[in-house]
Order: C-alpha cells, then structure tokens, then sequence
C-alpha cells in the first residue's frame, strides 16, 4: 500500500512538474499559434485587420500581455518556478528540478520576444521608447515595446535562474539520497 502511495505520488509530482513548466510556455505558444493562424488564413503581418477574423488581433495582443506578465512579474514568475522545484524535489528528481527552474524562466522571457520579432513588419519600430505598432488592426503599445527591453532582463534572469536551479538541484539530490 505504502509503495503503491509513493508511487502515485511520485507520478504525481512529475505530472505538476510538467504542467508547471507548460505554464511557463503556453501563453507564449499561443501567441505563436494566433500568429501562424492568421498567416494560414491569409492575414499578413501589418497594420491592416484581418478580414477573415477580425478579432485576431485583439487574441495576439491578449496573448503577448499574458507572455509578458508570467516572465516580467516577479511576483508571478518566483511562486510558479518554486512550485516547479518543489514537484521536482518530490519527484526526487534533480535534473528536473535544475532543468524547471532555470530553463522555465528563460524560456518565459525568450519565447514571446521570439514570437514579436517574428511578426514584426516594414514600418512597425520595436524599441525602448514605445513604437507606435498598429497590428492586425489593434494598437500593440507595451506588448511590442517589452520585447526590445527583455533581452536585457537575460542579463539577469537566466544568471539568478541558474544560481537557484543548483541550490534546488542539490536539495533535490539530498532529498533523493536520503528516501532511497
């Protein structure tokens, strides 16, 4: 019974280990998906709305802010990350628990900008100073705008991301080591 409990608990564990660095993805992955949407249908990257969906544009700008604020709010982005490294600790396992916590984060903070210079066109200035973007209709303010200013949080998230990945990496291990 125990051994049985343990290991549903374990899959468990794994299973909130994955979904927790989903989350950290997935609304960038939207964002990606809206923007290959639109492209299928027809919808070039530009100022002009989408025809055949015309609400295409509010869903990509939707998707971006959601992007941003997982992977620019720490008050979002630390309590997720640590529910990644305690699903990882019980799942005893520390390469998940090193690969959640530092490539979560930095995933969070790549994807959208990645994503953004991906569906910017002639005409459309991404930079600090806040572009005047105008895509698929709807005005992109902030959602455009933060991706010129994240490659510069990299100097900081991944660094810290790394630091904490190892200190819960061994924690994991010692967790590991002692239940064996």
């Amino acid at each position: 019974m125990v051994k049985t409990l343990r290991k549903n608990g374990h899959n468990l564990a794994k299973t909130v280990w994955f979904l927790g660095l989903l989350a950290f993805a997935a609304p960038a992955a939207a964002a990606w998906a809206i923007l290959n949407i639109g492209r299928h249908e027809g919808c070039p990257p530009g100022a002009a709305a989408c025809s055949r969906l015309p609400e295409l544009g509010v869903f990509f700008k939707h998707a971006l802010d959601i992007s941003w604020l997982l992977s620019m709010n720490a008050m979002v982005l630390i309590p997720l990350a640590l529910l990644v490294a305690l699903a990882a600790i019980l799942a005893r396992s520390p390469a998940r628990a090193f690969i959640g916590v530092f490539a979560g984060p930095t995933a969070a903070l790549l994807l959208p900008v990645l994503v953004v210079m991906s569906a910017i066109y002639p005409g459309c200035n991404v930079n600090e100073g806040g572009g005047s973007c105008t895509f698929w209709g709807v005005a992109m303010g902030d959602s455009f705008t933060t991706a010129s200013i994240a490659p510069w949080m990299v100097y900081i998230i991944p660094p810290v991301g790394f630091a904490a990945a190892m200190v819960v990496m061994a924690v994991a291990y010692i967790v590991k080591r002692q239940r064996a």
